[in-house]
């Protein structure tokens, strides 16, 4: 009988875990065995079951080789690899190392001078495990290692990805050598301005960093920029952090008068321009959440009249080639992006259905289908028109990125990173290396916020087909996020070790861990990290095993400490000056309520409203809440962060100014690195960005600031706090 527990331990899939409370749990079989079914195995079909396993068991030797190797420093130089025990009187082996650069270095000799390093017998076939040792000194980055083995009357010939990479990710000087700073962190829709089309855009952005650098912040954190559904930007298909690509950009943050091509279109500045369109632009701006619908619609009109009326893709201008350079540096990826867009915008307009590719035509719903080629090839304008869209969404960001630079900010743009893709989204579709795996989501078992556990709606990357693949979607992931930016968040930095998986039919508490290569996945994260000056910050919150911990440490990525979340064992608050230097701490987050809203607990009031929270369990947690509102109290006055304007006495104590400017300087007295703080803070916003657990109960990723960048960074109480932030930054220990 087959051993499925046995067989899922193979392919990392845990037994048991400690939870965030400290608890050891086991995981049962059942969901073990559903999360194998999940990657892919015939676990009801025995006979095929052991088809499989024979398979999978003679696998390592019959390839020889793994497909990828990582090499980070202080790693053996070490190259394994099997070969029949038959070979090893006669045989000979020739090897190539080809340096990313082109350099080659090679040589041959007899098999039998490579060292035998262990030997087995798998299915009645002896074979020898042997280590090549590389003398070569390896600079980093990304080669290739292929051998040539013959013996007994047979040759092998096999290739390997050698990926040489540094421990450590990527630091600013300034930053290593002790300078703390400060920047804010903010959704980038709900950015409001005089000019934008009722939604933040890359203007706004560039705004923002010139606002940030003269107050004396260096930081300006973003929601994740993905691509995300032109055709159908639902409420419901909105989430920055459910896009249909990671790879590409969320092109509704285009500014349209910034695109060259606006000002040499009459027809485009004639639409833009007539007092209706003015008109709609003025009410966009007004409301109070981001219409998402009507602004792209109003932005897709004028985009499209601009690439039809000067043919950007003519190779006779300047702009042409740029244009047509970008189109295949983004190869068959930038490709399958611009048909998805444009095949869900032509089957909308026939009254399709087409939220996602799984409701797309049949013959439509395999990129490499023929019926796809065709179609792309019959709609080759529409397909380089989403093209063009990902073009300027590129130019734009880099250009607010510039804006930072010359502003002199040691960070700057921070873009973020979400965990994962939606089922129906593009990078599921357009899965070329076959690693996203349809029957199972990722979630977070049972912890202190979310007791049910959760499950997020997004399709996994399935670890053994990474590796097989030689991490290439992988690598072109971290290329892709780390452009335009001097920082990263990892969202979910517990996913570079393992993730829970919740296969179908499963609630989230049903779910069960897999593990990740960390080990690999860190190097070529450090690799990109220095290619292109970028740190890493980790969001390391919730279940964390320490094991993960060391590993991100020792990487050199950033921790995060969240002000609420950081009690001593007496309930108190922990000191942020007593805080780990190596991380970027805050106050609150766009999973948490604001700071006015966490105070006056509007949050738990709305808890109720929308079904979280039952009348006992809000109860409950006002009381925790008041307590611990005390607790923060007697920090802030312990430590002289607030004086006598702010009562002692939590029952006594508002929101007030006061005791706002009071926890931020409070925070940046402290000992991290980095400091992130909220505009929505700074003006008193009460309403969340984002209530985890709803749906459609609320408005989730639409909400708006309530005041203009000009008028927020002109009011003098928004300027006093900057300076006593920077002050405080400067002075910090």
């Amino acid at each position: 009988m087959i051993d499925l527990e046995k067989l899922a331990d193979q392919m990392g899939i845990a037994r048991d875990y400690i939870d965030s409370c400290g608890q050891y749990t086991v995981i049962a079989k059942d969901s073990r065995i559903a999360a194998l079914s999940a990657m892919g195995f015939p676990v009801h079909d025995e006979s095929e079951m052991e088809k499989v396993l024979k398979t999978m068991e003679l696998y390592p030797y019959t390839e020889v080789m793994e497909p990828v190797l990582v090499l980070r420093d202080g790693d053996k130089p070490f190259i394994y690899f099997n070969t029949p025990a038959s070979f090893d009187e006669k045989g000979k082996i020739s090897w190539s190392l080809t340096l990313e650069d082109g350099t080659e270095y090679k040589d041959s000799f007899p098999l039998s001078e490579v060292e035998i390093a262990d030997y087995k017998t798998v299915q009645g076939q002896e074979f020898d495990k042997r280590r090549f040792i590389i003398k070569e000194d390896l600079p980093y980055g990304y080669h290739t290692f292929r051998i040539k083995i013959s013996g007994a009357g047979k040759a092998i010939n096999k290739e390997m990805s050698l990926i040489r990479a540094p421990l450590k990710c990527y630091v600013p000087d300034a930053i290593a050598q002790g300078k703390k700073i400060w920047g804010v962190s903010t959704q980038l829709y709900s950015l409001r301005s005089k000019q934008n089309w009722g939604i933040g855009d890359f203007h706004d952005l560039k705004d923002l960093l010139s606002y940030v650098a003269e107050t004396g912040g260096h930081f300006v954190g973003l929601n994740p920029l993905h691509a995300g559904y032109p055709a159908n930007p639902d409420p419901d298909m909105v989430s920055p952090y459910s896009p249909s690509s990671r790879y590409w950009l969320n092109v509704i943050y285009i500014r349209i008068e910034d695109i060259p091509e606006f000002n040499l279109s009459a027809k485009a500045k004639e639409i833009v321009y007539q007092n209706s369109f003015q008109q709609k632009l003025r009410a966009l701006r007004d409301r109070e959440y981001v219409d998402y619908r009507t602004v792209i619609e109003l932005k897709l009109k004028v985009l499209r009249t601009l690439f039809d009326s000067l043919r950007l893709d003519d190779k006779r201008s300047l702009r042409g080639r740029k244009f047509l350079e970008f189109i295949e540096k983004g190869g068959s990826s930038l490709i399958n992006m611009a048909t998805y867009d444009a095949m869900q915008a032509s089957l909308y307009a026939k009254g399709v259905n087409a939220w996602g590719w799984k409701l797309f035509p049949k013959e439509y719903r395999s990129f490499v289908s023929p019926f796809v080629e065709a179609w792309r090839k019959e709609h080759i304008d529409e397909v380089r028109f989403y093209c063009y869209l990902q073009f300027i969404a590129k130019e734009q960001l880099e250009e607010a990125y510039l804006v930072a630079k010359k502003a002199g900010m040691i960070v700057g743009t921070y873009r973020d990173l979400a965990v994962g893709v939606a089922p129906g989204s593009c990078d599921v579709w357009s899965d070329e290396d076959g690693i996203y795996r349809e029957k199972a989501e990722i979630g977070a078992p049972p912890d202190m916020l979310g007791p049910l556990g959760q499950s997020w709606g997004l399709a996994p990357m399935d670890p053994y087909s990474l590796k097989q693949s030689a991490y290439r979607k992988f690598i072109a992931l971290y290329q892709a996020n780390m452009q335009s930016c001097g920082a990263l968040r990892i969202d979910h930095a517990a996913g570079l070790y393992r993730m829970w998986w919740v296969p179908p039919e499963h609630r989230p508490t049903e779910g069960a861990y897999v593990a990740y290569p960390i080990h690999d996945l860190l190097g070529i994260i450090a690799l990109e990290s220095h290619r292109n000056k970028c740190m890493l910050i980790a969001e390391d919150l919730g279940t964390i095993p320490m094991e993960l911990r060391h590993a991100l440490k020792e990487a050199n990525t950033f921790s995060y400490k969240l002000f609420f979340g950081e009690r001593a064992f007496d309930g108190g608050y922990i000191a942020p000056k007593d805080y780990e230097k190596q991380a970027i701490s805050a106050l609150t987050t766009h999973d948490m309520p604001t700071l006015k809203g966490w105070w006056t607990l509007s949050d738990l009031t709305l808890g109720q409203k929308l079904g979280i929270y039952a009348p006992a369990d809000a109860t409950r947690l006002a009381f925790d809440r008041n307590n611990a509102k005390q607790r923060i109290l007697d920090s802030l006055h312990g430590l002289m962060s607030v004086g006598a304007e702010v009562p002692r006495h939590a029952a006594d104590c508002p929101m007030s100014e006061a005791l706002a400017v009071g926890m931020q300087i409070h925070m940046c007295r402290g000992n991290c690195a980095l400091y992130s703080s909220q505009i929505e803070d700074w003006i008193g916003v009460e309403k969340p960005v984002n209530v985890p657990g709803t749906f459609r109960e609320y408005p989730n990723w639409r909400r708006k600031l309530t005041a203009n960048l000009d008028e927020i960074f002109s009011d003098p109480k928004v300027l006093e706090l900057t300076a006593k932030m920077t002050q405080a930054r400067d002075h910090a220990k």
